[in-house]
């Protein structure tokens, strides 16, 4: 609705994980290059720690992006509710595995056996489980461990990325096997203040943005990165309204009073 007033193309500020809007922060480089170096190195297991909204996701999406599609095959689990016969018939049906035998034998030899396919063909797969905090039972866990004894002598036949927040890790510590398996662990922290106009700016960019300043003023990206808390996506919304309400009052830029405006009409209290 306000894009043409801010000299925009399209939204800005949604909340979809669009890798062309992620902002790389030094967090964020780092965090994918570890996963990229997991991958590619075939560590065989690794993790991606971060509060909501620090950009799990959308570094995930990243990171599919940079991956050649001729040479990895890539299973996306993003509702990882499921008991461990449910996760191997999720993986198989993403590799488009013909499922035989519904038992769990089965389903593991014929996950093996597809894996020595890909691997015969020169594929490489990579299982990365979204959200893997929800996954409620450890079983589930420990079979995604066992997934990782599918290797030859030199290296691992798939690589297990899980991604989630931070009482992921009090669930790992209960499967101790699959924890002293993972050979990298990256952490997203939240953006400073920097950061955060830093952000906007780039987004706004994306968006086609083509002015030769940030239209939200220091003292507006103060108010929303305290707000915020640093966290990327309310980042995103509180800017969003921003720009919204911005457009309603007729101004070109956004100051602090507005910002204030905004963060006491979203969060209902004082900036």
């Amino acid at each position: 609705m306000y894009e043409s007033y801010w000299g925009l193309t399209e939204p800005a500020f949604s909340l979809t994980p669009d890798p062309r809007f992620l902002y790389m922060s030094k967090a964020h480089e780092d965090a994918l290059t570890m996963l990229q170096y997991a991958i590619l190195r075939n560590k065989g297991a690794a993790m991606l720690f971060g509060d909501i909204g620090l950009g799990k996701t959308t570094i995930s999406r990243k990171l599919l992006e940079l991956l050649d599609p001729r040479s990895f095959r890539i299973v996306l689990v993003v509702n990882p509710v499921l008991s461990p016969v449910q996760m191997l018939q999720e993986i198989l049906s993403q590799l488009n595995v013909e499922i035989k035998g519904k038992t769990r034998q089965q389903l593991i030899q014929t996950l093996h056996e597809a894996l020595l396919g890909f691997y015969t063909r020169g594929e490489r797969v990579v299982v990365m489980i979204d959200e893997a905090h929800l996954i409620r039972q450890s079983a589930t866990l420990e079979e995604l461990r066992l997934l990782l004894n599918c290797q030859m002598n030199d290296q691992f036949l798939l690589t297990l990325l899980l991604l989630g927040q931070k009482e992921l890790r009090e669930k790992l510590s209960k499967v101790p096997a699959l924890e002293q398996r993972l050979a990298v662990r990256a952490t997203i922290e939240p953006l400073d203040v920097v950061d955060t106009g830093e952000m906007i700016l780039h987004r706004m960019r994306v968006a086609g943005f083509i002015g030769e300043r940030n239209p939200f003023t220091p003292d507006a990206i103060y108010q929303i990165h305290k707000s915020s808390n640093g966290s990327p996506r309310m980042i995103s919304t509180l800017a969003d309204q921003a720009l919204m309400v911005g457009m309603a009052q007729n101004v070109k830029l956004i100051d602090a009073y507005l910002a204030h405006e905004v963060v006491q009409q979203h969060l209902g209290v004082a900036a």
